[in-house]
């Protein structure tokens, strides 16, 4: 049972189940996925408290995703506290990472608070802020340039009106058309929030004003806030009054639009945003107070993990809260469970979603796995949580789950994403995209703390336009593969032993298709020579590729793989999924002995003509996790097992093919945006109506009328040719009788 908390008092509703599982051979698999699992950063976490972490570039296709880097992971110290941004091409799906601050020099080292916040700028530049945990009075900033980061830019927090009296952490960044100025907030001066704005592109920044201040400081710091904005005209935030191990906290929301501060219905709170004197958090709308009573267990400590505001108006966010927890006597290790809320322009209504399980380490009572909004459908959440919220059923670790509503968030159908994983799956993030394109984003691994963890940063992409026939696999063998100059590869074995620790790939017998794999580092460190793998794909197309290994999911076996020998990936056992049954469109041998199973990396996608030659290019990896150059075998063996493929097909989907028409009338957010020279509009009708739509400037004047007729009821798309108007901000607005929507989008000429 789950229990819907209205105004008025408590509403007990069942929730909906969805199975989902697997078997592999008869035996139960490990590390399952639903969908593609790819690796963006084989070292990497985030905290929560900075947005956007990841955003979409849909006029370059490109996914850019940041991250902090911890000496426990790949790489060792060398990498310790990079702060990374990961530039994802969404043609070729391969990554391209970048370190904005090596080592996180100015930081003392990792820190998963570290991570950077990004903006894809009016004129295309990506712009990403880092800040510190707590380390310095810097926000930090850097440009991207086509294809380099630019100098890196600080803004000393000492230095607005006043000074700090607080060091600095957290960016979360923002663009608003309406005001054409940039948004960064940071936490600093009276530990709570403040502003930084630049009214030139980023170029220079200037002290913004205090967003909150404290009643009265209590312990370590005075509010934690998540943000939202559309871009246009305000952005949304919620918040508690401090830390929930240092007070009782409760959920609040309220707006920032023109330089003022509102509670969530328009009342206003603070005329002037620009100072130093703001309103308490408290002030704001509450949304969920502490001491709630929910099917008879009492809720306290609250903390915000995510917010969205959508198209019809309605605004969500997910939160956490202890779960029977004495506020006067708290505990060390308390549990927790996830809520979710939703204002419908009047009222704010929570629903409980299921057990959020016990604090991720010891040191912080309030860590749990958190969750995500889809930014572009209100009906779509995904929490990471160590129970199923379907049964209350214990996971083993913290699994990712979608979870599904057709009654506004009274009731949520969930499906498991992951299943049956060896590691924990963390804090997932869905960046803005559209309707039709998701990218579901998490890290995978083991957390020690904030400061330490070995975790990857993975996800799945989906994209309603595509399907993806079975895979096809090609064995790896003496006739296909050959070292990298072209010379044949020569192995020891064949036999059914282990290769010896000579520098030189094994073949080692009874594994494997084709009765066979390739093995490098069974019992001590080698380093093997890179091997390429070729295969000709008969039909001319657009093709995913996957390489296969073999791994003991308890231990820690790996590939290094790409389809480039300068373009390789370190895949672990941790950061890939299982291949089952069914994926291939011939049958594969998936489990073996010794507890081992086939596992598969994702490399990208290619287009090849008819006949062509495809080239994969493997090695191996003895380097323990957690150093730079120390050899290990045996625990970080590989065992290769050829190639797999599949076609990937296109096609142009309607909306309507992919979801409902709204019953009500719908304008959605043009595609591509920002866009050169033309882009498309799509807008819904219940019913026939007189339809006009119109583009205007910044200034307001009209541009371009793109339909003003009598329209039939369904799904409808205008096209702006653009080609003749200026590069800048443009809005686009939908006239149906009394109702009108306005959107922003952006012209790059």
């Amino acid at each position: 049972m789950i229990s819907k908390i209205c105004g008025n008092g408590i509403l007990r509703v069942v929730a909906m189940i969805v199975l989902y599982g697997t078997v592999v051979n008869g035996q139960n698999a490990r590390d399952v996925v639903k969908g593609n699992l790819i690796q963006f950063n084989d070292n990497g976490a985030w905290c929560w408290y900075q947005d956007e972490r990841a955003v979409v570039d849909k006029a370059r296709g490109r996914l850019i995703v940041g991250s902090d880097a911890s000496d426990n992971g790949v790489g060792g110290s060398p990498r310790n506290g990079d702060i990374d941004a990961v530039i994802f091409d969404l043609q070729n799906r391969q990554a391209e990472r970048y370190a904005l601050m090596e080592g996180g020099t100015n930081f003392g080292g990792c820190d998963d608070h570290h991570a950077p916040a990004f903006l894809v700028m009016p004129d295309g530049r990506y712009l990403a802020f880092y800040a510190g945990h707590n380390s310095n009075n810097n926000s930090y900033w850097r440009f991207f340039y086509t294809d380099r980061w630019g100098i890196e830019h600080a803004f000393n927090w000492n230095n607005i009106p006043g000074g700090t009296d607080f060091r600095t952490t957290y960016s979360n960044l923002f663009y608003l058309a309406a005001e054409d100025k940039l948004y960064n907030i940071a936490r600093t001066y009276a530990r709570s929030p403040n502003l930084m704005v630049s009214t030139d592109s980023g170029q220079n920044w200037s002290y913004g004003g205090l967003l909150t201040e404290p009643d009265v400081s209590i312990g370590y710091v005075n509010g934690y806030f998540k943000y939202w904005s559309s871009g246009v005209d305000r952005i949304d935030f919620v918040a508690t009054e401090h830390h929930p191990r240092d007070y009782n906290t409760s959920i609040y929301h309220g707006y920032m639009k023109n330089g003022q501060s509102f509670k969530s219905d328009g009342t206003l709170l603070d005329s002037d945003i620009t100072d130093k004197t703001a309103p308490k958090p408290a002030d704001f709308t509450l949304v969920f107070g502490a001491n709630t009573r929910v099917n008879g267990d009492l809720m306290s400590r609250c903390w915000a993990i995510d917010l969205a505001a959508y198209d019809d108006g309605t605004i969500a966010t997910i939160f956490k809260a202890r779960v029977n927890d004495d506020p006067n006597h708290p505990s060390n290790d308390p549990d927790h469970a996830f809520f979710y809320a939703r204002y419908d322009g009047a009222t704010w209504t929570s629903t409980y979603l299921g057990k959020a399980g016990k604090k991720m380490y010891s040191s912080e009572q309030d860590y749990v796995g958190l969750g995500a909004l889809h930014p572009n459908d209100p009906e779509v959440i995904f929490i990471s949580t160590p129970f199923d919220p379907r049964d209350d059923a214990a996971l083993g670790v913290r699994e990712i789950l979608k979870g599904v509503t057709a009654d506004h968030g009274a009731t949520w159908t969930w499906t498991p994403i992951t299943q049956k994983s060896v590691r924990d799956n963390f804090r997932p993030i869905v960046p803005s995209w559209d309707e039709n394109n998701t990218a579901l984003l998490w890290w995978r691994g083991t957390y020690l703390s904030a400061q330490n963890f070995d975790a990857a940063v993975v996800g799945i992409i989906e994209c309603n336009s595509e399907t993806v026939e079975r895979m096809h696999y090609v064995d790896a063998t003496a006739a296909n593969t050959f070292l990298t100059n072209g010379s044949p590869l020569i192995t020891t074995g064949p036999d059914a032993n282990m290769g010896a620790a000579d520098d030189r790939w094994h073949e080692r017998t009874g594994f494997g298709n084709g009765n066979s794999v390739l093995t490098s580092a069974e019992v001590s460190g080698e380093n093997a020579p890179v091997l390429k793998t070729q295969m000709i794909v008969s039909e001319a197309g657009t093709y995913d590729v996957w390489i296969n290994f073999w791994a003991n999911p308890t231990a820690d076996w790996r590939i290094k793989a790409g389809l480039a020998a300068d373009r390789m990936q370190l895949f672990r056992q941790m950061a890939c999924k299982q291949v089952e049954a069914d994926d291939h469109d011939t049958a594969l041998t998936l489990t073996s002995s010794g507890n081992t199973f086939l596992y598969q990396a994702y490399l990208g996608r290619v287009r090849v003509a008819a006949n062509e030659t495809l080239n994969v290019y493997v090695d191996d990896h003895a380097i323990q996790t957690g150093t730079s150059g120390t050899r290990i075998g045996n625990t970080a063996r590989t065992w290769y097992d050829g190639v797999s493929y599949a076609k990937v097909n296109t096609a142009v989907v309607s909306v309507a093919e992919h979801k409902k028409i709204s019953n009500e009338f719908v304008l959605r957010q043009n595609s591509p945006n920002p866009f050169k020279p033309s882009t498309t509009i799509t807008y819904s009708l219940p019913k026939a109506a007189h339809v006009t739509v119109k583009v205007y400037n910044l200034l307001g004047r009209e541009v371009a009328t793109l339909t003003d007729q009598q329209t039939p009821a369904g799904t409808h798309q205008v096209i702006w040719n653009a080609q003749s108007a200026p590069s800048g901000i443009y809005f686009y607005k939908i006239s149906v009788g009394n109702f009108s929507k306005t959107k922003k989008m952006i012209l790059l000429q």
